[in-house]
């Protein structure tokens, strides 16, 4: 369990709280490329507690900037996106995607007032699909995070992305807890016999990585071999998890958990081949719906309309009104959980926690080793005021995640090591 103390420490991410600057300190994805159209309209946003503006201008150069004017702090989504700037419509003030006032036709044409004014803005890099904003105070931002379902061929990955109503601490440590699989995305009935339903006593073991943790359970498939799950946790919010889908090219999935503010999470989820373009199969994941009720990414007809609000185009249908879609049935004869999805099935759960869950309460056991670790990394982020493990060794993020069948007496960290680390192999 946590201290009241630390619990604090590790779930607060506003400007000025020692959380919040150090997560301030990597680049965070923002938006995908595609909610920003050239001249288009304005797109409201929520990072770290601050309300921003997300647009694209004539150039297509993306840019983050305050959501309110700092003329009279009037709010400019109601703005123009036009001639390279957005253009508030109350006085005419125009800033550009670096935060530059470039036009203030309220003060005389000698005036200089408009070189001293700024709206706050954020540097923005865009990459195969993403708009990644940095949000900190180093006036040369280290390089972006070589995660590779960023780096590969937009036929070889597929990103979602949802609202979540909780802290995002409860929602990665979900992310990075083995044991909870075989419960809580368990199934029953003829589809039970995975190895995730077979073996729910696995042993764990952790290693302390560049980019956080690399996590081995190991479940028993005979009297000589095992089958070692072997996943990530990498800082400051991201997982990488092995797809079961038994494919000689093997699939791997993972999760950002961007904090929206204290009490709200934009949860990015990725599928991606490193090796080939996804199917069909794996895109839509038709065996996880037939079995769950749906996967981890939701479909468009798992979401409510969209609104203009911040994350308004990511809110899912299943939510605390309608206690996540439960089906009683479904949980007698089909499910572990009566809750449709492996997503909604998570977020169920860590939702029901609270806003931000007590840890204070927690009594952990030898299976929550991850979680664990997971929250010393956070803290010792917190508290160092350093520069955070990972955000300084960007190349060590290509890593990828797998199920491997060993002989009992393997050694799991060196297992696939050519393909769990391509970038130490090379």
């Amino acid at each position: 369990m946590l201290s009241r103390a630390d619990n604090e420490l590790i779930t607060r991410v506003g400007a000025g709280t020692p959380m919040g600057d150090a997560l301030r300190q990597y680049w965070l994805p923002a938006v995908t490329s595609e909610e920003i159209v050239r001249d288009g309209a304005p797109l409201r946003v929520r990072m770290l507690g601050e309300d921003l503006l997300a647009f694209r201008n004539s150039a297509a150069a993306p840019g983050l900037v305050d959501a309110f004017c700092p003329h009279r702090r009037a709010p400019l989504y109601f703005g123009r996106n036009e001639d390279d700037g957005l253009r508030c419509v109350y006085h005419g003030w125009k800033f550009d995607v670096l935060g530059r006032c470039t036009d203030m036709p309220s003060e005389p044409p000698d005036s200089l007032f408009k070189e001293k004014v700024r709206v706050r803005a954020y540097p923005c890099r865009e990459r195969n699909g993403i708009v990644w904003t940095y949000m900190g105070s180093l006036a040369v931002p280290p390089e972006l995070p070589d995660l590779e379902w960023n780096l590969v061929d937009p036929e070889q990955r597929h990103i979602t992305k949802r609202v979540q109503f909780s802290n995002y601490v409860q929602a990665l440590e979900g992310g990075i807890d083995p044991h909870h699989v075989g419960f809580l995305h368990g199934t029953l009935g003829p589809d039970a016999g995975n190895i995730f339903m077979r073996d729910r006593q696995p042993r764990y073991d952790l290693l302390e990585t560049p980019y956080g943790l690399r996590i081995g359970t190991c479940r028993r498939l005979g009297e000589d071999r095992v089958h070692w799950n072997i996943t990530h946790f990498m800082m400051p919010f991201y997982n990488a998890f092995a797809v079961p889908n038994g494919a000689v090219e093997p699939t791997v999935g993972g999760f950002a958990w961007v904090p929206m503010d204290d009490t709200t999470t934009m949860a990015w989820c990725f599928t991606w081949n490193p090796a080939r373009p996804l199917t069909s199969d794996e895109i839509h994941e038709t065996a996880a719906v037939a079995r769950l009720g749906g996967g981890v990414h939701l479909r468009p007809s798992d979401l409510l309309p969209p609104t203009t609000e911040a994350g308004g185009a990511w809110r899912p249908i299943g939510s605390k009104d309608n206690d996540f879609l439960i089906d009683r049935d479904a949980q007698r004869t089909r499910r572990f959980s009566g809750v449709p999805g492996l997503s909604l099935q998570d977020v169920s759960l860590q939702e029901g926690m609270g806003a931000i869950s007590d840890r204070w309460n927690e009594h952990l056991g030898t299976s929550d080793a991850a979680i664990i670790a997971a929250r010393r990394l956070l803290l010792r982020a917190a508290r160092d005021g350093a520069p955070p493990l990972g955000s300084d060794a960007p190349h060590k993020y290509r890593i990828r995640a797998l199920g491997v069948p060993l002989a009992s007496d393997a050694d799991w960290t060196a297992a696939a090591a050519d393909w769990i680390d391509p970038v130490a192999a090379r």
